[in-house]
């Protein structure tokens, strides 16, 4: 089967970490928001859940030798993704590290980050591992360092545990902020795009994170691309959130029953 043929989670490097049509724009973007955010190649930067290296082959490719670090508990993933994206030659030249732990924990390489990215970590995840995580997370990250990760928002929190996946959940702007302070950071929800999620910015420094001035740069718009038409087009953006919350507030019988439909239809 063709790759952009199959459904995120299928077992394929670009498959299994979500939609495969999007894998360049999903590894692109979070390159972009660190960039804008102030990354430089002396910066370290621990990629959490990098999976198939989307962003994390942009990362090793821009940062010095023994900057980039990163976890994930797929180590099929990884070694496809250098296999088939990175190349063993710059896999030597920059000396990536990599763990594969599934405990989010964050200190098994024995120093601080000045940049910490989760994306699509904790949209498949119980309140239980963001705590778990975060509190790892701010014992990882230099003082003025910068923790970005996305979130799914929702009209209610998702009250399970553990490691949901390929499904998502969602939380309340609330919830996010809650569970952000409980590990000791200040939060900032940004207005860079994100197709079906939202990011947010964490410090442990409040005076670290972006003004209102900054935040106007931070767009993340993709341009002359009908599929992400809505990161600049404000009408189709506001349709997008319309629509999610709408389906998130249908009840399940009903939500089961249109998914049943459309695929009867396909």
């Amino acid at each position: 089967m063709e790759v952009t043929k199959m459904k995120p989670g299928d077992r394929h490097y670009k498959a299994y970490v979500g939609p495969p049509t999007q894998y360049d724009v999903m590894g692109a973007t979070q390159f972009r928001l660190l960039c804008t955010l102030g990354l430089r190649a002396d910066h370290t930067v621990l990629d959490i859940g990098c999976g198939s290296l989307r962003a994390g082959r942009l990362f090793i490719g821009y940062l010095d030798p023994e900057r980039y670090f990163g976890i994930d508990p797929n180590q099929w993933l990884i070694e496809e993704a250098i296999e088939n994206q990175v190349g063993k030659d710059l896999i030597s030249l920059k000396k990536p590290r990599f763990d594969y732990n599934s405990e989010f924990n964050s200190d098994i390489f024995s120093q601080q980050f000045d940049y910490i990215v989760a994306q699509s970590i904790f949209s498949h995840t119980g309140s239980d591992i963001i705590s778990t995580a975060l509190n790892n997370f701010h014992g990882s990250l230099k003082a003025d360092g910068l923790v970005a990760a996305t979130f799914v928002e929702g009209i209610s929190d998702f009250e399970g545990e553990g490691w949901i996946y390929p499904e998502c959940v969602n939380y309340r702007r609330g919830k996010i902020d809650s569970m952000a302070k409980e590990a000791g950071f200040s939060v900032l929800r940004l207005p860079w795009y994100h197709p079906s999620q939202t990011w947010y910015l964490l410090a442990k420094d409040k005076d670290r994170l972006p003004n209102r001035v900054m935040l106007r740069q931070l767009g993340g718009a993709i341009l002359f691309d009908p599929e992400f038409e809505n990161s600049w087009k404000q009408s189709k953006r506001v349709q997008s959130n319309i629509m999610n919350f709408v389906r998130q507030a249908l009840p399940e019988p009903i939500k089961k029953s249109l998914k049943k439909m459309l695929k009867e239809g396909d």
